[in-house]
């Protein structure tokens, strides 16, 4: 199910004045929507909204903004978020989000739309979408599998039972990083999904709720997302989450703070023994040039 804000909520995500944001909404500039006297905000719209409407200096001038804001769009995930809202209390800075996918939030870097990706794609794609020098920076592993209520999904064990049951998918949006998973699986297991699908989400916990509210009975998110929707979960990949950096902003000041943040707060995350989630990539650092460019 979608996401929705309040004006109030919108204001503090846009860090905006609410007077401010209903002159935006007034001169339809905004994207929400009167319902039963007040307004709402779809969430999703308001992320791709911030990516439209961000403005950067040209030719590669855009670590000129880092004073003032870091922008980071790619993939969704839980732990990220709660981790960037603290960091941005001790940042001294905006950092505005939008949760794209991993694919759209690579090309964003490629396009001088933001300083940071979150991705969690084979780092050969990565490679191929940058289109110029990025550093992978190592958050963690993260587990993914089918998420499903036992009482409307009895019996599914895996993929293969998954594509034979009669049911509804909650599927991502196909810039996501998990909408790519789910086709290679299928790919490399030789499958031909017999399911219904539904959506498309763009965030773990809208697919989780979704199911939990039965307007789907199964889709692939990370295992967090199941438990805290009290749903049931079949594990089926492990995979690296990491930051997209490119070349020119690894060493300014305020990348390296960034990055010296998240990892202490992370570091902190670790301990609390989160289910689905491991952190002995914190920190890697993996350089990555174009293919062009990469040594024969």
């Amino acid at each position: 199910m979608p996401e929705y804000l309040s004006t109030s909520e919108v204001a503090r995500y846009l860090k905006l004045n609410p007077k401010k944001v209903y002159a935006l909404v007034a001169s339809g500039q905004l994207p929400a929507a009167r319902i039963s006297g007040k307004w709402l905000f779809p969430k999703e719209m308001i992320d791709r909204w911030i990516a439209e409407h961000t403005i950067y200096p040209a030719r590669g001038l855009m670590g000129a903004l880092l004073d003032q804001l870091l922008v980071r769009q790619g993939s969704d995930d839980w732990l990220l978020s709660r981790v960037i809202d603290r960091v941005q209390s001790r940042f001294g800075a905006s950092i505005p989000v939008a949760s794209v996918g991993s694919i759209a939030g690579v090309s964003a870097v490629a396009a001088g739309s933001a300083h940071v990706a979150s991705s969690h794609v084979d780092p050969a794609v990565v490679r191929r979408e940058a289109k110029g020098p990025v550093y992978l920076f190592g958050l963690y592993a993260r587990e993914q599998g089918i998420l499903f209520d036992t009482a409307r999904g009895a019996g599914i064990e895996g993929l293969e039972a998954l594509c034979h049951a009669d049911l509804r998918f909650a599927s991502r949006q196909r810039e996501s990083g998990t909408f790519r998973l789910v086709e290679r699986l299928l790919m490399e297991q030789g499958l031909e999904p017999g399911w219904t699908s539904v959506g498309s989400f763009h965030s773990h916990m809208e697919v989780a709720l979704d199911i939990r509210s039965g307007h789907a009975d199964a889709g692939v998110g990370i295992r967090i997302a199941a438990q805290m929707a009290g749903l049931d979960f079949v594990p089926l990949a492990r995979e690296a989450f990491y930051l997209v950096i490119p070349a020119s902003f690894m060493a300014h000041r305020r990348v390296t703070q960034f990055l010296e943040f998240v990892v202490e707060e992370l570091t902190a995350e670790a301990r609390r023994e989160l289910p689905g989630y491991s952190f002995e990539a914190l920190g890697r650092v993996q350089p990555l040039v174009p293919e062009a460019d990469a040594p024969q």
